[in-house]
């Protein structure tokens, strides 16, 4: 077990936060949810090891608080021993009707899943910060509109075809948008921009990027995702 994350930080499974009533997790399921009988023995977990109060994050995380430092140990070998894979790394979140609501303009969990891949790829994790995150909005009955996010992806309709809606710093009334692209290129505008936010260390976040950074991403028109563009000011000839 790692030390005691600070608040503000991300309170993993393997990283515990200290809050008023002891240590606190949160658990986010590769699978994106939990059979029942899963479900009930984590709850038995919960209330073995904490206080007994499970909680859903407005991320669609779950929350177990009132741990020891050697319950939060006990908490992860049971979780281990359940099965439940839990996700790691930045945090590219979903709706929780991802995939299975008729009225959802295109699924968001194949995109999701090749920018959590991307991610990996370009060594992102360890330079950004906990509080970093990507939101992948397929639309549909329950949005991820009131989630905020550095990097927002939402699905819109191009006639017969699906195109995703690239924005950054905010939620869904709040971020500015960028530019509309297939999937794949809104894959690599977004891991261009967290790029460019580990460039600025691991306190920065894409409300810290510059105009011409965010102009660099709007306009992404090649193959290649936009170089990492250093924040010139404009009193150096810019």
């Amino acid at each position: 077990m790692n030390a005691f994350s600070r608040r503000g930080a991300c309170p993993a499974l393997s990283a515990p936060m200290q809050t008023g009533d002891g240590l606190l997790v949160r658990l986010n399921p590769v699978t994106g949810g939990l059979a029942p009988n899963l479900l009930i023995r984590l709850g038995e977990s919960a209330l073995r090891h904490g206080n007994g109060i499970m909680e859903v994050t407005a991320r669609g995380s779950l929350q177990i608080r009132g741990l020891s430092a050697e319950s939060a140990r006990m908490l992860a070998a049971e979780v281990d021993a359940l099965g439940i894979a839990v996700r790691t790394g930045v945090p590219v979140e979903i709706g929780p009707l991802a995939g299975i609501d008729p009225e959802e303009i295109a699924d968001p969990r194949p995109l999701a899943e090749r920018l959590r891949a991307a991610i990996e790829e370009a060594g992102l994790t360890a330079r950004l910060g906990p509080k970093v995150s990507v939101v992948v909005d397929g639309g549909g009955q329950l949005t991820m509109d009131t989630v905020a996010a550095d990097v927002r992806l939402e699905a819109v309709r191009a006639g017969e075809d699906v195109r995703w809606a690239v924005s950054v710093a905010g939620d869904g009334s709040s971020a500015k948008p960028l530019v509309t692209a297939d999937a794949d290129a809104a894959r690599d505008i977004a891991v261009a921009a967290l790029r460019m936010v580990a460039e600025k260390g691991r306190e920065a976040h894409t409300r810290d990027l510059s105009e011409r950074q965010l102009a660099s991403l709007a306009g992404w028109r090649s193959f290649a995702p936009p170089s990492v563009l250093p924040d010139i000011s404009p009193t150096r000839g810019e």
